[in-house]
């Protein structure tokens, strides 16, 4: 069976359900039970993936992953739960490794568990990542830059695999690195260049999961607010987009000066970071990088202000710097964190992790849809024609973008 075989072919309207039992409610993740809300919302969330749910049907007809060792390095949410799930019927052997411990669902670590798919949680005792990579020695990897960088250290772990896909923009950076450094000797395919993922899952699946969450966590009424975007990149455009759409005047700030003229053709203020923090009522760093908002903006941060961030790294804002300058931190639930700074108030979002995740469970399943299918077809033609890629990045192929696109929109009731 050719890659193409495996293309998902949902039929026009189909809503269906993905071909499995429902999730189990005696899944558990530390002795705890998920709710029964819990497991509900896990269910939705496969259901509104028929793409996803379409490859699955196929794979598990044929296994062509059968034996395959395959780690992964994601977040841990409903929607990644459902790709490993599909791998699994593809007959993979499984290892999921959280991208982020901050934005961990525990419906979807105990409904892994429950499928003896292995969720690697670190605890007491646990061994180093490497080691744990050379105990599982996989074949593929799907990831945020982290297995590579491991399987790179360990020159054997590099020698077994195949190849892997990257899903981020991040992670893409860190395979480009890693072969300008020589230490990439496997075919890499990020799906972060997928037009699919550019240009919809993260502008409009980030935009409105971090409105979602600015809302969801603070009850904020976001119509006049004034808003800072960090960052004009793919993401930053989304959000910028979204919270104008809500009636904020948004402020950019960017340290690209064509980012900047973008953002002043979207109908946005552009600024300097350091004069636009003192008016704003929400702050939202987009930008991917480290330190951002550090200890010299603290001063700068008004009362009231809703600090969080968006970006791959944690310490784009400088979260011990701003608990060292608090005279109080007050955890307010839901993700939130008050830190008072003489007299100001300072809300601070995710502690600092990525707070669409943290405080509203990251971007829609409709939207992972696409990107997580664009995975699994990018595994399979990494397993069945090998020789048609290189060591190093390869692009990947624009007939698995149209092919997804086709299929979501036959499922969404569309002709394609």
């Amino acid at each position: 069976m050719t890659t193409t075989d495996t293309h998902p072919t949902p039929a026009a309207g189909s809503t269906a359900a993905p071909p499995t039992d429902p999730p189990s409610t005696d899944a558990a993740r530390s002795g705890a039970r998920p709710s029964a809300s819990a497991t509900a919302r896990l269910r939705l969330a496969w259901r509104q993936m028929p793409v996803l749910a379409a490859l699955r049907r196929q794979v598990r007809a044929d296994r062509p992953l059968l034996g395959v060792p395959v780690a992964a390095a994601m977040h841990v949410s409903t929607e990644t739960a459902h790709l490993m799930v599909t791998l699994k019927d593809a007959g993979a052997r499984l290892l999921l490794h959280p991208s982020n411990l901050g934005t961990l669902d525990p419906a979807a670590v105990a409904e892994l568990r429950r499928r003896a798919i292995r969720v690697n949680l670190p605890d007491t005792g646990s061994a180093p990542l490497t080691e744990q990579l050379a105990a599982f020695r996989p074949r593929l990897l799907t990831d945020n830059g982290t297995l590579l960088t491991a399987c790179a250290d360990v020159p054997e772990l590099a020698g077994d695999l195949l190849g892997a896909t990257v899903h981020s923009r991040n992670a893409e950076r860190t395979a480009r690195a890693l072969a300008a450094a020589g230490r990439l000797p496997v075919p890499v395919i990020p799906v972060a260049d997928s037009v699919l993922k550019s240009a919809v899952e993260t502008p409009a699946g980030t935009g409105q999961s971090t409105v979602h969450a600015l809302v969801r966590a603070t009850g904020v009424q976001l119509g006049g607010k004034r808003a800072v975007v960090v960052g004009y990149g793919t993401a930053g455009t989304g959000i910028a987009r979204y919270l104008q759409a809500m009636r904020c005047r948004v402020t950019v700030v960017d340290t690209s000066a064509v980012a900047c003229l973008r953002a002043l053709a979207d109908g946005h203020a552009v600024g300097a970071l350091d004069t636009v923090l003192a008016e704003a009522d929400i702050v939202v760093v987009a930008t991917g990088t480290r330190q951002v908002v550090t200890d010299r903006h603290l001063d700068l941060l008004p009362d009231g202000v809703l600090l969080g961030n968006i970006g791959h790294y944690p310490d784009a804002i400088d979260v011990p710097a701003l608990t060292r300058a608090a005279d109080r931190v007050t955890a307010l639930g839901g993700g939130v964190h008050e830190y008072l700074l003489a007299g100001r108030s300072v809300f601070l979002l995710g502690e600092g992790s990525q707070l669409n995740h943290v405080c509203a469970g990251g971007n829609s399943s409709e939207t992972m849809d696409l990107t997580l299918s664009l995975h699994v077809l990018c595994l399979l033609h990494l397993v069945r024609r090998p020789d048609d890629l290189v060591p190093g990045l390869n692009p990947l192929p624009d007939s698995f973008s149209e092919t997804v696109a086709r299929a979501k929109l036959r499922a969404l009731g569309h002709v394609a």
